[in-house]
């Protein structure tokens, strides 16, 4: 374990350290665990709010432990893909929808005087005690990487010894029961039945719609401790699997088998954090930056579900599904940069999984070449769009929507542009032109010779947002072909509609506007609050108009200003798109206010997001936005430290992702950045803003690569595959430059748990 205590990477051998000064910027010196410790959640107390809980997770099972009431601990465990499967007409948020599972509960012998716990991010672990007027209860807590399990385990001095463990199942109901009239038709499946067979207690679920999942526990006692073993499984079709398969996940589990999986665990988590870095001298947003990383890991993994509103951490909830409007999408938006795609590569497959189904969704006269997603799903994707060239009179919002599934490819082009990897976009091509398909069949050209949206579509979510020409669509439509035709350049990918998409990109109409900036649709304006910024996707993220384009920055401040300007109905992922976009514009110290904002006004105790139930996507979308303010890519040019706030003298990253498969790093010291070291992953050209002072030299070990000098800052190079260069000023780089944890100035560290 010595080994993940420090670790540190030197990447060349000391001959050629000793050599050339420059290759001092090939190093890293990160103590992780020690500065991982400085963010942990931390609690002197827990409340029996589900927002100010310790949150375990492995992609799958995880756990949220706080207070039922002032004597009694609960732990809440979820299973991601515990969903209804109902067919019929009923409401997908009801026949389909995300099931609640239950809570254990711990109650002590006497009266509980004190709690304290924390979250130890580096083994991914919470730990606490409990003090009564009987004694102590020990516990630590995790959701191991490598299987199906929760472990708890607890030591208790004689007084506590025998605290009561019990369970409390919920009623398998959709948690949307709670917040909307129930469909006429739709029942609860049947109540749960509890049973025990030898050392393990069952609490198995049957489904109306066939199959069950079932919770099972059992508990080991010896040497002081008391540990608990829990498992929830899950299968659609058999009544009984799901029991077989936790007796069997059960039954291979102990006490002395528990010890390696815990190491494998910590190792699985030791693994994944130093894939990339960050250090930001503000303490409390460095410490969310790092939660959230923390997050993503316990909600996702490769081969596990897609998140969904509340990963698997289930609360009653009018959100039980997967939102396709805005949600999912915020939600993968911060892996990519963290170089993370292993992780992002759960919802390539819900797409892969499910293309017939989006081939479906459109109404009949398309499905033989079009797709889309409507509002909500379940993880079968089936939700159609009503959308047809005829009237779309007495359509709701809900139906009109025809621009999700773009949007969501969006991140599925991320995943190609960020991988280079050529399996990726041959599964991608045919979806996204089905998608834009979609559009053409609903476009036409006008006396003018524009292409418009001929029917009326819906702008998510914005009231009376039925129009025509909504700024969502255009913004998707124009993405949409724009990518099609960069495909389309590629050997393999010559398509007849070629000549098409390059028409509609030449002659789409103009986005509507008036005097106040973007509108929502064509004779729709901008005329109330609203949390969404999907009239504003051309600038963020798709960066369709940007800020390199000097035409269009007065119609993007004024329409960002706006949409800002009507504060009433903005919640926290509004705060993430004013973030972003401030960062595009260079505005860091703007930028750094509105996570500020966001931190202050709108995230948790325990950094979770709640809009009556669990959104997760917008403290996601956050560590996005921070990403951003030290390292961007669009007009294909990267952009290093473009919106660093002025007080933040002092930054560093690595191992930072960009398009074109480049791995950057980068110090910044004293307000000036002192290097820039960018790996290709694939090869290809290199453009980017690396944002030194003075000239600008290259040094690279492996290759002779000549440094183009383009002007406004920009220098660019042809990079072979696997070739590392560094970008400095000056005679050299010293010894002392090099990647590690920057001195906070700001915020104090353990911002995060219940003080």
């Amino acid at each position: 374990m010595a080994f993940y205590r420090k670790i540190i990477v030197c990447r060349l051998i000391l001959i050629a350290l000793v050599c050339n000064p420059a290759v001092f910027a090939q190093q890293n010196e990160i103590e992780w665990e020690q500065f991982m410790q400085n963010h942990d959640l931390v609690y002197n107390n827990l409340s029996t709010n589900w927002h100010e809980g310790a949150f375990t997770g492995n992609g799958l099972l995880g756990t949220m432990l706080y207070k039922k009431d002032d004597n009694t601990l609960r732990l809440d465990v979820g299973r991601t893909d515990v969903y209804d499967h109902g067919t019929g007409d009923i409401d997908n948020l009801f026949s389909k929808a995300r099931l609640p599972i239950g809570h254990f509960t711990l109650k002590p012998a006497g009266n509980i005087r004190t709690i304290e716990a924390r979250l130890d991010l580096w083994n991914a672990e919470t730990r606490g005690r409990i003090r009564t007027d009987k004694g102590d209860i020990q516990w630590r807590m995790l959701t191991a990487s490598e299987t199906e399990l929760i472990f708890f385990e607890t030591s208790s001095s004689p007084g506590e010894a025998a605290f009561t463990w019990d369970w409390q199942p919920e009623k398998s109901v959709s948690p949307r029961a709670g917040f909307r009239e129930m469909p006429a038709g739709y029942t609860a499946n049947p109540e749960p039945v509890i049973s025990r067979e030898k050392e393990i207690s069952f609490c198995k679920q049957e489904l109306n719609a066939g199959g069950s999942y079932t919770t099972a526990w059992k508990e080991e006692k010896g040497n002081g401790k008391r540990r608990f073993f829990i498992t929830i499984q899950f299968d659609t079709v058999a009544s009984e699997k799901s029991l077989i398969l936790a007796k069997k996940q059960l039954h291979r589990i102990n006490s002395k088998k528990m010890e390696d999986l815990v190491e494998k665990h910590r190792n699985w988590w030791h693994r994944y954090y130093p894939q990339s870095f960050m250090a930001i001298p503000d303490a409390r947003i460095e410490s969310f930056y790092w939660i959230q990383q923390y997050k993503l890991a316990s909600a996702t993994r490769r081969g596990k579900p897609t998140i969904d509103l509340q990963g698997p951490w289930t609360r009653y909830t009018p959100w039980p599904a997967y939102w396709m409007n805005l949600n999912i999408q915020l939600t993968y938006s911060p892996l990519y940069t963290a170089n993370r795609l292993y992780l992002a590569s759960s919802l390539i497959d819900l797409i892969d999984k499910n293309t017939e189904h989006l081939h479906q969704n459109v109404p009949t006269p398309y499905r033989y070449n079009s797709a889309a997603i409507g509002r909500t799903a379940a993880p079968d994707l089936i939700s159609p769009v009503s959308v047809t060239r005829d009237d779309t009179q007495g359509l709701s919002g809900m139906d009109a929507e025809v621009g999700n599934l773009t949007w969501i490819l969006y991140y599925y082009w991320q995943h190609y542009r960020y991988s280079m990897n050529p399996e990726t976009l041959k599964k991608l091509y045919p979806l996204l032109k089905r998608s834009i398909n979609y559009y053409i069949h609903l476009s036409a050209k006008n006396k003018d010779g524009k292409w418009e949206i001929i029917p009326k579509t819906y702008s998510p979510e914005y009231p009376g947002g039925m129009g025509r020409n909504t700024n969502y669509d255009l913004s998707l439509f124009r993405w949409g072909v724009n990518t099609l035709l960069k495909i389309n350049r590629q050997e393999n990918y010559r398509d007849t509609l070629a000549p098409t998409w390059q028409d509609i990109s030449d002659n789409l109409i103009d986005y509507p506007q008036d005097e106040t900036g973007l509108l929502i649709a064509q004779n729709t304006p901008y005329s109330q609050s609203h949390r969404h910024y999907s009239h504003l996707l051309m600038i963020y993220p798709l960066y369709e108009m940007n800020w390199d384009q000097p035409e269009n920055r007065s119609l993007i401040e004024r329409s960002f200003n706006r949409w800002q300007s009507m504060p009433s109905a903005l919640q926290g992922y509004s705060f993430t798109g004013r973030a972003s976009i401030y960062a595009m514009m260079g505005k860091g110290n703007e930028a750094r206010d509105a996570l500020k904002i966001l931190l202050d006004k709108y995230v948790k105790p325990n950094t979770m997001y709640l809009e009556s139930g669990p959104v997760i996507e917008t403290p996601l979308a956050a560590a996005a936005s921070i990403q951003e303010l030290y390292l961007q890519y669009w007009n294909n040019t990267v952009r290093v430290f473009p919106a660093v706030p002025d007080d933040w003298k002092n930054a560093a990253f690595d191992n930072f992702r960009t398009e074109g498969a480049f791995l950057i790093s980068a110090l910044r010291t004293e307000g000036r950045t002192r290097w820039v070291k960018v790996r290709s992953t694939s090869p290809g050209k290199l453009r980017i803003i690396p944002g030194l002072e003075g000239t600008v030299k290259l040094q690279s070990q492996q290759a002779n690569i000549g440094l183009k000098n383009e002007g406004n800052g920009i220098y660019s190079c042809q990079m072979p595959r696997n070739t590392e260069i560094t970008l400095y000023t000056g005679e050299g780089i010293l010894p002392e430059d090099r990647i590690r944890p920057v001195p906070h100035s700001q915020g104090t560290i353990n911002s995060f748990g219940l003080k």
